[in-house]
């Protein structure tokens, strides 16, 4: 009994030994197995992934749309004599300046091309004499008056434009790419008012003896076509920034020599602008 209890214990000894001289062997080719079911699964997930993706998610090319909000200041120098006279960009005895201030809306409608919408508000009054030959002359009560000088000048305008800008170094990754040379057109009304004196003195803003006659804010107004070409560089293409242009303006005007506005006497009130712009992107 004892004998076969001791075979049974040896023969118990020699198994564990050889099944734990195998168990590594075992555990290194399930290992092997496992890493190469693992890396199969995880390349069939891949490939899933990319069909997945292509077939649903793919997204379709769309072109970008830039728009883009702000404002602007623009020196205004009127190119003819009658408006530059009256209006000057700065009166230096009062200090009043001849204000431009423009509103735009723009966005782009291809990558080196804007379309911009503008309105403009211009005003100024200064107390300048400006001295007018009429010409047919004013008549009052039987009376006929040659000259006629204004002590006061009040101007304001409204031009509503649309510009187009062109970006030629658009492919460019320097400041240059900023650069747009462009035009636009438009309408503008404008009304004037002034103070003036009728007489027959060339230059004299007086009434000697009753001999002449005072108007106070007399007016006019008229609307005027537009159109403009213009050149500079724009914001940097962030949320925020600024940019300058010059631009020039042509504004026929009607003539009317018979009223003592330089709005009537000037063929045109074209002007050269030095804007200074500020950008805010949508």
């Amino acid at each position: 009994m004892q004998f076969y209890t001791k075979l049974l214990l040896v023969i118990a000894l020699l198994s564990c030994s050889v099944f734990a001289q195998q168990l590594p062997e075992m555990r290194l080719s399930e290992s092997k197995s496992f890493l190469k079911n693992k890396e199969n699964f995880e390349g069939y997930k891949e490939q899933d992934a990319k069909s997945v993706y292509k077939k649903n998610f793919q997204l379709k090319t769309r072109k970008t749309v830039t728009s883009y909000f702000g404002a602007g200041y623009s020196f205004m120098i009127f190119t003819n004599s009658f408006m530059s006279s009256a209006f000057p960009i700065l009166d230096t005895r009062n200090g009043t300046f001849l204000t431009n201030i423009n509103l735009f809306f723009g966005f782009s409608i291809a990558k080196a091309v804007t379309l911009e919408f503008s309105p403009t508000i211009l005003f100024t009054s200064n107390n300048k004499q400006v001295d007018y030959t009429l010409n047919p002359q004013f008549t009052s009560t039987g009376s006929t008056y040659q000259y006629a000088h204004t002590s006061t000048n009040g101007i304001i305008a409204l031009p509503l434009a649309i510009n187009v800008r062109f970006f030629p170094l658009f492919k460019q990754k320097g400041f240059g790419r900023l650069f747009f040379i462009g035009g636009g057109a438009g309408a503008v009304w404008v009304r004037e008012e002034n103070d003036v004196v009728y007489n027959n003195l060339p230059n004299t803003f007086a009434i000697y003896g009753g001999d002449g006659v005072y108007r106070q804010g007399i007016t006019t107004s008229q609307w005027a076509p537009l159109f403009r070409v213009i050149s500079g560089f724009t914001g940097t293409g962030g949320q925020f920034g600024f940019g300058g242009e010059l631009s020039y303006n042509i504004i026929p005007l009607k003539q009317d020599t018979s009223q003592p506005f330089a709005t009537r006497f000037a063929k045109d009130m074209n002007s050269v602008d030095i804007t200074l712009r500020f950008y805010f992107s949508l």
